[in-house]
């Protein structure tokens, strides 16, 4: 239950993860060590939820570290730590959780199930041209593209995906702060979560 709890507070909010549409429009990611951005994710009939994803330092063997932070309206914290590989971030090869106030658990992928969603084909993007775009975290001179229901407006200088803005029939995401350094986890110091931290049996 803690592993679902936290795996809920963690991705649920954040679309990147869970909306070919939405993914398939953002393209490629360049998750500079330290690059963190924090959004406001409006999700229709799952309330509001404050996500930021921070870069980490790469893994062993290729790939990188990936941060995932979530304030839920409802008052859940939680936050996943997900060793990712391919500039979309599709290829999650180990994943630790925490709930605020629990020690991180590593969950093996196989007992995921649902948290993770089922590949959906991958739609056409159309390139819609550019335009000002103002949010929480400044005005953007922001690249605009469509994939099926989604819009999204992207920025250079905005780390990882380059989001400023997106709208799809499920969600809406917007940029509230960003930085191309400083980015730190939240985990505990010290672990690597998914060596040597508890596991989910």
């Amino acid at each position: 239950m803690l592993a679902a709890i936290a795996v809920s507070a963690a991705l649920s909010g954040a679309a990147l993860f869970g909306d070919p549409e939405l993914a398939a429009a953002l393209g490629g990611m360049h998750p500079a060590p330290g690059a963190w951005v924090e959004y406001l994710i409006r999700s229709r009939g799952a309330g509001d939820a404050r996500v930021r994803v921070t870069a980490l330092a790469e893994g062993a063997g290729g790939g990188y570290w990936l941060e995932v932070a979530t304030v839920h309206e409802s008052g859940i914290a939680g936050a996943a730590r997900l060793l990712v590989r391919g500039d979309d971030g599709s290829a999650i090869e180990r994943m630790s959780v925490m709930v605020a106030g629990q020690q991180p658990l590593e969950i093996p992928l196989e007992r995921l199930g649902p948290a993770l969603p089922a590949p959906r084909a991958i739609p056409r993007v159309q390139r819609l041209g550019s335009a000002r775009v103002r949010v929480a975290a400044g005005a953007f001179a922001a690249e605009v593209s469509r994939a099926a229901d989604a819009t999204v407006w992207r920025a250079a200088g905005v780390p990882l995906w380059g989001l400023v803005k997106a709208r799809s029939r499920r969600r809406s995401i917007e940029l509230l702060a960003f930085g191309a350094s400083g980015g730190r986890s939240v985990f505990p110091a010290g672990r690597d979560h998914g060596n040597g931290s508890d596991s989910e049996k």
